[in-house]
């Protein structure tokens, strides 16, 4: 018998480095699901932080505050962006605004994970550490 095959032992050592790589794969795909969507946090802060200047040399004030809630994100689109959906869509983080004076403090909420990204007049950007 000199058939040319594979043997059963082979089969198993294939699927099982098979398994082995593609777990690594999800792990390392998930990590980066999570780093895009604190990410695209940031980028909404910095157009909420432009949407707020523009506001503030209309009229001559930041507003008043709002807490981060589920209709919190609505109520952002449609003071500052004139009702355009810019964070409607965004499930992940809940977006409030804190003013005091002249001094401003955006923040992105995230209330599965309670990562909080905040943006304040200076532009400094902050994360705790649950991100």
């Amino acid at each position: 018998m000199n058939k040319k095959a594979f043997t059963l032992i082979e089969l198993l050592i294939v699927v099982a480095l098979i398994g082995i790589l593609s777990s690594i794969g999800v792990i390392t795909f998930q990590g980066q699901i999570k780093a895009s969507k604190q990410k695209k946090a940031e980028i909404n802060l910095n157009s909420i932080n432009l949407a707020l200047q523009e506001y503030k040399s209309n009229n001559g004030d930041y507003g008043s505050s709002s807490s981060c809630s589920s209709s919190s994100n609505r109520a952002i689109d449609t003071n500052l962006f004139d009702g355009v959906q810019n964070l409607s869509g965004d499930d992940t983080f809940q977006y409030c605004i804190n003013v005091s004076g002249s001094n401003f403090t955006i923040m992105a909420k995230n209330p599965k994970t309670n990562c909080q990204i905040t943006l304040n007049q200076n532009l400094a950007v902050n994360r705790n550490s649950s991100c």
